[in-house]
């Protein structure tokens, strides 16, 4: 795609007096490339507020993905409304989220300017500033609030006959003086030897916004594509001098929609569960960040004031972890379909992509910002029954590329292919971000049976296996995983389509109930049925006690939906057959809860004396 720049901005040979919606777009695509050239760097630096490496890679994907969202538009104030709101719904992290506040303020001061001039620019550059100095709950000096207001002052007494490339050079002198004196504000800076990373990086926006009018009069030029996001590729990390890991676990930013809440009033409400706290966008639309150890109790309070939106939930430890003490030279990920205790998955640096659960006109983020008590007491609150679906491909991509600046390849092992397009979903962002070293592996299992090909294959990795050598262990050990779920009740299964209507209407009409095994071709079958729960378990221990005498247990673990009881039961019985202890027993994750329904056990078992 392509469009033609052709305004008449002033005479010839001369900077131009006024800025269209096409100058804009072009202006804001030049700072979003300039962002994106410097995202490395600015990720270096980032130690402030919390050492977690992204601060570039936040700011480069909020402003690309807002652009990308902006079609040609002459208007100057449609077209920074555009901006202002595709910004907020793409922005992430601190530094993006305040960046799509300043847009917000910016483009509020110019809906009905169809050009806008020097004297434009500075109110809207004072207004922005003022924006995003008011979303942050506790503004600190010495990070990119400071440069923006230092720009937005060195804005604010144009002459009308000003051009405003003049005008925005002289700001710029002013942003960098700003930007170099932050180690001096903020003695964090001051120790680790660098500027804030977030005003670095609005100085280099500002620049990149600078040099698109670098060239006067009446021009023609072609833009660059900008239809889709840009891809995020892999960006080297450094470990040395790394600052401590942070306090809070996860790092959290929610879309409230169809609320009539102020910024103020979120910020109140979520005031004890973390810190970072930021509230940008105006009612009905509002976004929010904080880090916190309780994603799901911000939710479920936002809930309360609006309609729940698009969410994103990362691991911060999880993320320092991997870039300054990695667990081996491979990253490993599964997704949330994957049921492995916290305690392994820290251990071995499993990092989990959350499958989305919709409930209603409400979007959660699997096991983070719905828990599964959370889910088992909506269950009975509510009417309508929860969906789930696969992530989409850019939680994959922004994973996949931040792994592989501190490892040499990553080794993606996700739930049966047959059950769920989650592994299409990752094989996507593979081919889009992996550059080749991202594996993606059909494991065919799910729940249970998936957590133990995901730990045995973590064990090999960290015995000092290659992405290929893993792989293959992940494939051998899939060949020999079994599932078993104990099922009280088919309507679940009936509903989420695991489980064929037929069979559920002859299990009601009938009163059996269904013995479900996740077959090696990665397919739900039925391998019994029974007019009781215990009858269920009597045939399961006669299918373990078979497959025991054929083959040695190598591993064994234990899942339920809200059936702790019925769990610790199965497993004692289990045990003598199996010869062995599980390797562990747990609540399985709430997207695979919808589909079993409460009171379902499973036990997976793998086969074998070795990987």
């Amino acid at each position: 795609m392509s469009d033609r720049l052709d305004v008449e901005t002033g005479a010839a040979g001369h900077p131009p007096l006024a800025l269209d919606g096409h100058w804009l777009r072009h202006c804001w695509h030049r700072a979003g490339n300039a962002l994106i050239e410097a995202r490395a760097r600015l990720d270096d630096a980032n130690v402030f507020p919390v050492a977690d490496g992204d601060t570039g890679t936040n700011m480069a994907a909020t402003l690309a993905e807002a652009v990308a969202d902006c079609g040609p538009e002459a208007h100057a104030g449609r077209l920074l409304a555009c901006l202002a709101t595709a910004a907020l719904a793409a922005s992430r992290g601190n530094s993006g989220i305040i960046l799509a506040q300043f847009l917000d303020g910016f483009a509020a001061r110019l809906q009905t300017a169809a050009q806008i001039d020097a004297a434009d620019l500075a109110d809207a550059a004072r207004r922005g500033a003022e924006c995003a100095r008011s979303a942050v709950a506790a503004p600190v000096e010495g990070t990119m609030l400071t440069v923006m207001d230092a720009w937005a002052a060195a804005l604010a007494t144009p002459s009308p006959e000003t051009p405003v490339p003049i005008a925005l050079a002289g700001a710029l002198e002013v942003a960098e003086t700003a930007l170099a004196s932050t180690p001096a504000r903020l003695p964090v800076l001051a120790e680790a030897g660098v500027v804030d990373a977030g005003a670095d990086g609005f100085v280099c926006l500002l620049r990149g916004f600078s040099a698109a009018l670098d060239r006067p009069g009446r021009i023609e030029t072609e833009l660059a594509a900008v239809a889709a996001p840009t891809a995020f590729h892999a960006i080297d990390h450094h470990p040395a001098g790394a600052p401590a890991a942070p306090k809070l676990r996860w790092c959290t930013e929610i879309l409230l929609e169809d609320t009539a809440a102020t910024p103020e009033r979120l910020r109140a409400i979520l005031a004890d569960l973390g810190d970072s706290i930021i509230t940008a966008g105006r009612a009905p639309r509002l976004k929010v960040h904080l880090h916190t150890d309780t994603p799901h109790r911000a939710a479920a309070r936002l809930s309360s004031l609006g309609r729940l939106g698009p969410q994103q939930v990362e691991d911060m430890r999880l993320q320092y972890a991997a870039h300054h003490r990695p667990a081996s030279a491979v990253g490993l990920v599964t997704d949330s379909g994957c049921d492995l205790p916290e305690p392994l998955r820290d251990r071995f640096q499993v990092h989990q992509v959350p499958l989305s659960i919709q409930w209603g006109q409400d979007q959660y983020i699997d096991g983070r910002t719905l828990t599964a008590a959370q889910l088992y007491r909506l269950l009975g609150e509510r009417r309508e029954s929860p969906t789930t679906s696969q992530p989409p491909p850019a939680r994959f991509e922004r994973l996949y590329a931040d792994l592989l600046g501190s490892h040499a390849s990553v080794l993606s092992l996700h739930l049966s292919g047959r059950l769920s397009g989650t592994l299409g979903a990752a094989r996507l962002a593979a081919e889009r971000a992996g550059q080749g070293r991202v594996h993606c592996v059909d494991t065919r299992q799910l729940s249970a049976g998936l957590g133990l090909i995901v730990l045995g294959t973590a064990e090999a990795l960290a015995a000092g296996a290659d992405a290929g050598a893993a792989a293959g262990a992940a494939g051998r050990l899939a060949e020999r995983t079994q599932i078993f779920v104990v099922v009280p009740a088919v309507a679940s299964m009936v509903r989420s389509g695991r489980v064929p209507p037929g069979v559920g209407r002859l299990a009601r009409w009938s009163g059996l109930r269904p013995l479900v095994c996740v077959s090696s071709a990665g397919v739900v079958s039925l391998r019994g049925a029974a007019f009781s729960v215990p009858g269920l378990e009597r045939q399961l221990l006669r299918r373990l006690r078979h497959g025991a005498r054929q083959c040695p247990t190598w591993r064994w673990a234990v899942v339920h939906v809200k059936a702790a009881e019925a769990a610790a039961r199965l497993a004692d019985r289990a045990t003598p057959v199996l010869g062995r202890e599980p390797a562990y027993i747990m609540d399985t994750s709430p997207t695979l809860g919808v589909h079993a329904g409460v009171g379902s056990v499973a036990l997976a078992v793998t086969w074998g004396s070795s990987p």
